[in-house]
Order: C-alpha cells, then structure tokens, then sequence
C-alpha cells in the first residue's frame, strides 16, 4: 500500500511538472507568434503610409501650364471647395499644402473635412493627410476620368490627371490620402480615407490595418528664422520638430519630413506578463519636453503584447 501510494504520488507531480512545462511552452510559442504578427502589422501601416507621404505635392509636367509653380509644386487651385488645407492656401502662399495634421483627431468621409484638432481620436491618436495630383491622358474631354494607375490612394484607387488641358485646375481634382485611427467592432485600427474621383460626394473610408492602438505624428519644419521677420527666407533645410498643433498655417507647405510612431496591440493573452509600463509611440527621449497628449501611452493590463515602431519619412515634393 506504501509503495502504491508512493508511486502514485510520484506520478501526480511528474504529471502537474508536464502540464506547467507545457503550459510555459505554450505561452511563449503565442508570444513570439504574436511578437512577429506586431512586426508585420507595423511594417506593413508603414509602407501604406511611407507611400502616400512620399506622393505628397507630386506634380506631372503635364500640368506645369496648369497649376504648377517653378518647383513643381501645387499651386492654388481654381475651384471652391470649402476644407482645411484652406487655412494653408489662405496664409498667403500661393502654394497650398500637401500635407497636413491634426493632434488627438478623427477623420470623417466628408470631402471637406480631414480632419479636426482634439476631435476625440482613440488614445489621442493623430491624424495626417497629404494630397497630389494624379497621372493619366493629359487632354480628354471633362466626361472622362482617365488614370493610368500610376497615382493611388492608401486605398489602392488610381488617381485621374486633372480633367482637360486649359481647364481650371479645381481643388477637388486632387487625389487624397487620409490616415487615422478609429475602434473597427472594438478592435483599434488604422483607416485610410481616399479621394481619388472629383465628381463623388464622399471620400471612401476603409479599415486597413487592425491592432494599431495608438499613432503619434511629428513634423520637420523649414522655419522661417529669425521667427519675428516673416520675410525672411528659409534655407531648405528642417529646423526642428514640432507637433501638427504648433506647425503654422503658413509653415505647412515648409515640412520636410514626417515621423510617424505607432502602438501596436496582438491578441488577448499574446503576452506572458502582463504589464502597465509606460509606452513611448515617439521614443522616450525624442518625446521628453514635448507638451503634446498621447505621447505617452499606459496600457490597460490585459495579457496583450504590445510594441512601439517609428519611422521617419522625408517629402520628396517639397518647396
């Protein structure tokens, strides 16, 4: 009887040793597969939105005898259209913006809205919009909207020339790329917002990238120093980095790189320990003196695994 006990007992251990060890195992097979999910998540928001940032104020030489200045860049369109990139266009440059962003903002469909500063974003997340001229026959009837595919949206939709040689170049004839974070059936994720097609009432809002909790935006700005001579000019180069909120009307035609930083979340129980320590979407040290919501981020304990990606993204169409 001793020994059968002693055997049993033996077996018992030996058995809860087995289900610990399975259990470890376990976990960490979920968190290194969710670690390399949060890898590609973020790579892949990053090449949409690398992409779109890099097609901002693109011009063809098609449209130099329309609405392109010496540089290549937009110039003030001929059309109506009431929008934010307005408060850049009405600065006094006759360039308007090809990018633009709102701190802690949401994006709606509407074609003149991109967007609003503390407009109530999840995790007082950022918004960003640039804007470009599209690609395509070069003189065809107003009827027509012709695209050659080359310029897309972040939605993957082809972006038409401006409609017919000699025509005003109307505001609404540009393609839009608008990025912001949105709950998609409580799941945080990043939306893209297209315009592609003039005559549409609305732009297309889609949900492309899942798990993106939190994104963080700053921009490099060609200031114009000494700040109190507006009549100064400016040397080309950045001169610091300032947050969409202290970016002025005026300077936004002037940014000349963009640094985007994101959370991104995995499945529930994807982490081993569960951890409430501070994240920093931006970097810790590039956020420090930096007065600006969301910059720091404290995550609810929840056994999800979570990382923080940044990358920097120049303007190749830039003044």
């Amino acid at each position: 009887m001793v020994e059968l006990l002693v055997a049993i007992t033996l077996m018992l251990m030996i058995t809860v040793a087995t289900v610990a060890l399975y259990s470890v195992n376990s976990s960490g097979n979920r968190t290194v597969d969710a670690s390399q999910q949060l890898d590609d998540t973020a790579r892949f928001a990053f090449h949409v939105i690398g992409e779109a940032v890099r097609n901002a104020g693109y011009a063809n030489s098609v449209m130099l005898s329309r609405g392109i200045d010496a540089d290549g860049m937009l110039t003030a369109p001929g059309g109506t259209v009431s929008n934010l990139f307005n408060l850049c266009e009405l600065s006094g440059n006759i360039t308007p913006c090809p990018v633009l962003g709102f701190d802690n903002s949401t994006v709606t469909s509407s074609k003149t809205n991109y967007g609003s500063k503390d407009s109530g974003a999840p995790n007082a997340s950022d918004s960003l919009a640039v804007r470009f001229y599209g690609s395509g026959a070069d003189d065809r009837p107003s009827a027509s909207l012709l695209a050659d595919g080359t310029m897309l949206t972040c939605n993957g939709d082809p972006v038409a020339a401006a409609l017919g040689a000699g025509l005003p170049v109307a505001e609404d004839e540009l393609g839009v790329s608008a990025f912001f974070i949105a709950n998609n059936n409580g799941e945080p994720t990043l939306h893209c917002s297209g315009q592609h097609d003039p005559t549409a009432a609305t732009r297309s809002n889609n949900a492309i990238v899942r798990g993106v909790e939190s994104m963080q935006i700053m921009y490099a700005v060609d200031l114009c120093l000494p700040l109190a001579n507006p009549a100064c000019t400016r040397d080309g180069v950045p001169d610091r980095w300032v947050s969409g909120s202290d970016v002025a009307a005026s300077d936004w035609r002037f940014v000349k790189a963009v640094r985007v930083g994101l959370v991104v979340r995995g499945a529930p129980g994807s982490a081993q320990v569960s951890s409430t320590e501070k994240l920093y979407p931006l970097g810790k040290d590039f956020s420090a003196g930096v007065s600006q919501t969301g910059l720091e981020f404290t995550p609810p304990a929840d056994g999800r695994l979570r990382r923080t990606y940044v990358s920097t993204f120049l303007l190749r169409n830039s003044a």
